[in-house]
């Protein structure tokens, strides 16, 4: 007995001692794994000497890591297995904490987990959660020993102990990825913040549309590399305008319409995020990756489209706010060199109104003529720089002087040109010393030929012969003038014909009355009866009546002033709406 309980003893101490011995060859190794995870703080490092380390004691046939991402464990790097596996993905629900080993024989039915289906799916055999401060940051699975034996206790030990050391220096390791692309990030950031910058320089030193497009497209083109790229704008004709490159126009004219009505778009997007399915499959097909819509005050006033990158990285949502930072700058630019052409516009046709308004002046009598037993005045107050209103004072021959008085239809430059060729043909034709009913007719076919049926004029003409003291007229469509007896009667000059240019090849009737002594004549035009006070009531032809009765004893040109005097303290603030034109003849 005593030999028999010697041989146990040894036995026991041998069994122990080898124990001892492998437990220290396994702290010795997990301490020499420790180094090296340690040593590296790259995590495509960590995760390979993870897997390669223990697949090369154990003589493992194939493992895969997977990590904790925002919403799931992927798998992110793998050894031995199908391509397929990275595109797995396990719940953060799945029960793993605690899980130390599954013999891979789960059924691949849907009672079973998707850590368990992941396993049998790709020949794995055990699982391992990577903890770290109580927090499951990632599984370490791998599959069945070559040669064939199961796992023993020390082995999934040694694992454990591994997925222990491991857990940390993934931990670390993804702290300094994070750290690394949060760097990354900022230097993207602070790159277009540079960009930016350099470009809102370019875009504010000049006023010129065309080099601001070209700026913007450089910029798009340079700092997103894209070669595919298609600018709409609204012209201010309101037609759009397109600049495409690698789009087809009539591709980009199908969607132009629907595009330019997103009034809820207010930055940058992804075409792919488009709500409308029809517009975004037609922008996709057309190969559109980003809409940026062109917005001021609110208001589209027009889009980009960008095609994909040439390196093929997606677009990212830093990408998204510097392209939308980058075409509201070149928006505001744009709108500032629109409004700077449109004061340049403003400016020259102000220049032009100026130059015409004149020229118009010279066509006007600069000196009323004097005339023996006559007392003769005339003026014209523009409403706008240059106006429709006509007066002239022509003598014809030694005893006999032409009068006359109109009105062109409409306003400004078109008005005063019709009535430049009005008063270049009175004294064309009056030098002809023919009746003036002819005169009227060869005037009214001049109008009628040379102008729309919407311009027309209003004319009163008459020939004052100072030797008979008589006034022959026609009144052609005018406001009849006044004629104020030295007796105290009043008469209306309407004898003539319809106003010129309506019908061609009109005949006209000729008035003729005597200018008796005291006798006054007051010809005006209707921007005189028409004058506006601020309630919207015009001035009208009885007040004018009183008001030329209460100044009969005036002098002609005092009471031209007079009238127009009170037109101005009748309208107060009321802007003055039509030209005035007064022609006013006394018989001494």
């Amino acid at each position: 007995m005593p030999g028999l309980l010697d041989y146990l003893s040894d036995k026991y101490q041998v069994e122990n001692v080898k124990q001892i011995n492998e437990r220290l060859v396994e702290l010795s190794s997990l301490f020499e794994i420790s180094q090296i995870l340690n040593a590296s703080i790259e995590l495509h490092t960590v995760l390979n000497n993870i897997l390669l380390i223990p697949m090369g004691r154990l003589m493992l046939s194939r493992g895969v890591v997977l990590l904790r991402k925002s919403r799931a464990f992927e798998p992110v790097l793998g050894k031995g297995v199908k391509n397929e596996i990275y595109e797995e993905r396990i719940g953060l629900d799945e029960e793993i904490s605690g899980l130390e080993l599954l013999s891979g024989g789960a059924e691949n039915t849907e009672e079973a987990g998707a850590l368990s289906r992941l396993l049998n799916k790709y020949r794995l055999a055990i699982a391992i959660p990577l903890v770290s401060h109580n927090r499951t940051v990632g599984i370490l699975c791998f599959g069945k020993k070559l040669d064939r034996k199961d796992f023993t206790p020390d082995e999934i030990n040694f694992l454990q102990s591994l997925a222990n050391i491991s857990a940390t220096s993934i931990e670390n390791a993804q702290q300094l990825e994070e750290i690394r692309e949060v760097n990354l990030q900022l230097d993207a950031r602070i790159q277009q913040l540079k960009t930016l910058f350099d470009i809102a320089q370019g875009l504010s030193a000049t006023l010129d549309s065309q080099k601001i497009e070209k700026l913007l497209t450089y910029a798009l083109m340079g700092q997103m590399l894209v070669n595919k790229y298609c600018i709409v704008l609204r012209e201010n004709s309101g037609i759009p305008r397109l600049d495409c490159k690698g789009f087809s126009g009539e591709s980009v004219e199908t969607v132009m319409e629907d595009l330019l009505k997103c009034n809820r778009i207010e930055s940058a997007m992804l075409v792919s995020e488009f709500s409308t399915v029809k517009l975004r499959k037609k922008l996709l097909k057309m190969g559109a990756c980003v809409f940026i819509p062109m917005r001021h005050q609110s208001k589209v006033i027009g889009f980009i489209l960008l095609g994909e990158k040439i390196n093929k990285e997606p677009f990212t949502p830093v990408d998204l706010e510097f392209l939308t930072t980058l075409v509201s700058q070149a928006v505001v630019s744009l709108e500032n060199a629109r409004l700077f052409q449109e004061t340049l516009e403003k400016q020259r046709i102000e220049q032009e109104l100026q130059v015409a308004k004149t020229i118009q002046k010279k066509l006007l009598p600069r000196e009323i003529p004097q005339i023996e037993h006559y007392d003769v005045w005339g003026l014209n107050i523009s409403s706008k720089e240059v106006g429709g209103d006509y007066f002239d004072v022509i003598p014809v021959s030694e005893q006999r002087v032409c009068l006359a008085i109109g009105d062109v239809s409409g306003k400004s430059v078109p008005a005063s040109l019709l009535m430049a060729n009005l008063q270049a043909g009175l004294r064309t034709i009056i030098a002809e010393d023919v009746p003036l009913d002819r005169v009227c007719a060869k005037l009214n076919n001049l109008i009628y030929q040379n102008t729309d049926i919407d311009k027309y004029i209003t004319f009163f003409v008459a020939i004052l012969d100072t030797g008979k003291h008589q006034l022959n007229y026609v009144n052609a469509g005018h406001n009849p003038p006044f004629v104020f007896r030295g007796n105290g009667e009043m008469e209306l000059l309407s004898t003539g014909g319809i106003i010129l240019g309506m019908i061609p090849n009109f005949t006209y009737e000729m008035g003729n009355i005597a200018f008796e002594p005291d006798d006054l004549l007051v010809c005006y035009t209707d921007g005189v009866n028409e004058a506006m006070n601020p309630a919207q009531e015009e001035f009208g032809e009885e007040r004018l009546k009183e008001l030329i009765h209460a100044g009969k004893n005036l002098a002609s040109k005092a009471l031209a002033e007079k009238i127009v005097a009170e037109l101005e303290n009748y309208a107060e603030s009321e802007p003055q709406a039509d030209d005035i034109t007064l022609l006013i003849a006394r018989r001494l």
